[in-house]
């Protein structure tokens, strides 16, 4: 007899960006391993991108998806997609931070509630499982538990309290956010961190949990995602160092750009050698400056693409560069997007903090440069050891173990024990 989870997940195909990922490729794999999954998400009217191929892997695999309105202001008020400048954006997220506590999802949470509570009665489910961001997902699963006594697994996708991107304008808030958190974990059964550091982050800040009732599922890549067939577009004899994902508040293209024009004052013999490629949207200000200015014909944009053909441009490349820079905390963060580019098995030019969660896997995965977020010279130097290293094919070589053990379908058979055994500690 199959197992029967809900999920609670308001970040969901045919939403894109990484954010999805991860719950798009649980939901994917459970069903190998005997599980049922029946997602309880939104109908999105608008976000910032939407990518029809994974909803599209999901309804082939017939995964059960149950939407409901959202009431949320991104939803009816704004619409993000149009909200291009940063500017706003983080207007836009200071005001809701202030108004809308734990987030501007909270409206979602009525409706979610509703549609839940008439899954629950009808139909046995064994575990509910709720991924965030957005907080609310968790505030809803909690409310759940104590009224179905199901257990609950909370799957932090970041850190909540005291984050990178937290903003509380008064004491009060800070209070608030932290109380709303501390109850969320006491409704929970078992509670699931992507990284060493943000499970650390949540036993300080909790004292009352305790180290075992935390597992570490990190975020992973997609095998059958990467047996692709392509032409390749890439220049002959020509370095590629490829950026993945979106730029926004503290990740910034800005130092990188730098380094570049540094670059190549310093080394003209190179402008010509190198190709950098952006796949995702990109800032509109600093794309206009490439535009106007030296550095033009060494970038190529593609705007946002679905996730099928961003792969492919990901193992069009030679080097992959990743940004993770954060105002506070920015130990705690390694972006899913640092594991579909391990998945690549291609080399990663990391700015990232380095003592953080990232430069640990980095460190790990071997075929990894690592430097600063802001240090411009350190990034000139790294791109000028990649290169030389490139023209002499002595790029160095990932380690396989470590890719092996990040595909999403081994984290799945993971997550799958921790179902079972909540399920038996409850029994």
């Amino acid at each position: 007899m199959k197992r029967k989870a809900l999920i609670i997940a308001y970040y969901f195909p045919p939403m894109g960006y990484s954010g999805v990922q991860r719950i798009a490729k649980f939901v994917k794999y459970m069903v190998d391993f005997g599980w049922e999954p029946v997602v309880l998400t939104i109908q999105p009217k608008s976000y910032y991108a939407f990518d029809f191929t994974l909803l599209k892997e999901l309804e082939e695999r017939n995964i059960r998806i149950v939407r409901t309105g959202s009431n949320d202001p991104t939803q009816k008020i704004f619409n993000q997609k149009k909200i291009r400048s940063e500017f706003l954006r983080k207007i836009f997220n200071r005001i809701s931070q202030t108004f809308f506590l734990p987030d501007n999802k909270i409206f979602w949470m009525k409706s979610a509630l509703k549609e839940a509570r008439k899954l629950l009665k009808e139909e046995k489910f064994d575990i509910i499982f709720a991924t965030a961001p957005p907080y609310t997902d968790f505030r809803i699963g909690a409310k759940l538990k104590q009224e179905f006594d199901i257990p609950l697994i909370l799957d932090y996708r970041d850190a909540w309290f005291d984050d990178g991107l937290s903003f509380y304008p008064t004491p009060v808030h800070r209070w608030i956010v932290k109380k709303m958190e501390r109850k969320v974990l006491h409704s929970s059964n078992k509670i699931i961190a992507y990284t060493r550091q943000i499970k650390e982050h949540i036993l300080k800040h909790y004292p009352f949990i305790s180290p075992d009732e935390i597992a570490i599922i990190p975020h992973g890549y997609d095998e059958e995602d990467f047996n692709i067939e392509f032409q390749s577009t890439k220049p002959i004899n020509k370095l590629r160092i490829t950026y993945s994902g979106a730029f926004y508040e503290e990740r910034t293209p800005k130092f990188f750009l730098k380094a570049v024009e540094k670059l190549f004052y310093e080394r003209p013999d190179i402008e010509n050698q190198v190709e950098f490629m952006f796949v995702g949207n990109f800032p509109k200000y600093y794309y206009h400056k490439i535009q106007k200015g030296k550095l033009k014909s060494s970038f190529v944009f593609t705007g946002y693409v679905d996730h099928k053909t961003n792969i492919k441009h990901l193992l069009d490349s030679d080097v992959l560069w990743l940004m993770i820079r954060h105002s506070k905390n920015p130990h705690l963060y390694a972006t899913g997007k640092l594991f579909e580019y391990i998945g690549t098995g291609k080399p990663i030019l990391a700015l990232v903090p380095k003592n953080g969660a990232a430069a640990q896997i980095l460190k790990d995965y071997k075929a990894s440069f690592l430097v600063e977020p802001d240090d411009v010279e350190g990034i000139k130097n790294a791109l000028i050891e990649i290169f030389e290293l490139f023209k002499s094919d002595q790029i160095p070589q990932a380690n396989p173990e470590l890719i092996n053990s990040l595909e999403r379908k081994r984290l799945t058979q993971e997550l799958i024990k921790i179902f079972q055994f909540t399920m038996r500690d409850e029994a």
